[in-house]
């Protein structure tokens, strides 16, 4: 479960060089690279796309956001299993709502991925969580993963900062911290912007290299249980189609009437969309809805 740092953290928005060379001054060598969670990549890399039924909770602010962005490239994250307390509680006073939607899955996971997002709304994975996620039976294949992931730094230290230092060769564990050091060495903008398309580039060799275990990690829940014993689980997905609105009346004691006004607005926005909208009398019924819906995708009833 997500701590309130890891939330603020989560909603810090990064550059994308910010992302990409933050890893130093951890020492985790490749453990603390971040992964771009690149839609146009992975459909190159995975053509058949997952196409599913996930669920998102947000406010009316956030409401409004999705639909701006139906259709389109930009990742959300989402859900199959929530527990009823988070879809009520993470939200604004006025009430919960939770958006049905018809998505493209980019990645599945039984928990939190921790991502974090740039300011062109991509968002990024620490490798760490793939290294976790692995499963037993993936674990050689995905050391394999982690080898490349050192060598393509190592060869991207030489080949940007080596004319500078004067090196053909960068000691073992040495090219993280000449890494991290990117910006200071690159004052260019130019020159950074080539590391990136480099590390862009070799990123995704390296993971269609390694489809199988890499597509393991970022598919097998969608394609399998979708149910954690977890309070949430997330799925960063794209291209979506709002299907129907959920709302949860506000009923705290003594501060139903405030939010009465919010509640209005609410109705009336989604009024305005012409999308179905079902009002539950509590949220664990509509947790319970959510999991029939996943349940009847997959097979499980």
């Amino acid at each position: 479960m997500k701590s309130f740092k890891q939330h603020l953290k989560e909603f810090v928005i990064k550059s994308t060089s910010e992302l990409v060379f933050e890893v130093g001054s951890q020492g985790l060598g490749s453990s603390a690279l971040k992964i771009p969670i690149s839609g146009p990549m992975f459909k190159r890399i995975w053509p058949d796309t997952v196409r599913s039924t996930v669920f998102h909770t947000t406010d009316l602010r956030g409401l409004k956001a999705l639909k701006k962005i139906e259709g389109g490239k930009k990742s959300i994250s989402a859900f199959f299993s929530m527990m009823a307390k988070y879809m009520e509680s993470g939200i604004a006073t006025g009430g919960g709502i939770v958006a049905e939607m018809e998505a493209d899955v980019i990645v599945s996971a039984r928990d939190d991925i921790m991502s974090e997002v740039d300011k062109g709304g991509r968002r990024w994975v620490m490798m760490s969580w793939f290294e976790n996620a692995a499963s037993r039976g993936m674990a050689g294949s995905f050391q394999a993963v982690e080898r490349e992931l050192n060598t393509l730094i190592r060869g991207l230290v030489i080949k940007h900062l080596g004319p500078i230092m004067g090196q053909t060769e960068v000691r073992s564990a040495q090219e993280f911290y000449l890494w991290a050091d990117m910006k200071r060495h690159l004052k260019d903008s130019k020159k950074l912007s080539l590391v990136i398309k480099d590390y862009f580039d070799g990123v995704e060799k390296i993971i269609k290299k390694n489809s199988e275990v890499m597509g393991s990690i970022f598919y097998g829940y969608a394609k399998s249980k979708r149910m954690t014993d977890n309070g949430w689980d997330e799925q960063i997905v794209n291209n979506i189609k709002i299907k129907k609105v959920h709302f949860i009346p506000f009923r705290a004691t003594g501060r139903e009437k405030s939010g009465e006004e919010e509640v209005e607005e609410i109705m009336e926005y989604i009024d305005s969309t012409n999308w179905p909208l079902k009002i539950w009398d509590y949220s664990s019924e509509l947790e319970i809805y959510t999991r029939q819906v996943v349940a009847k995708e997959i097979g499980r009833t």
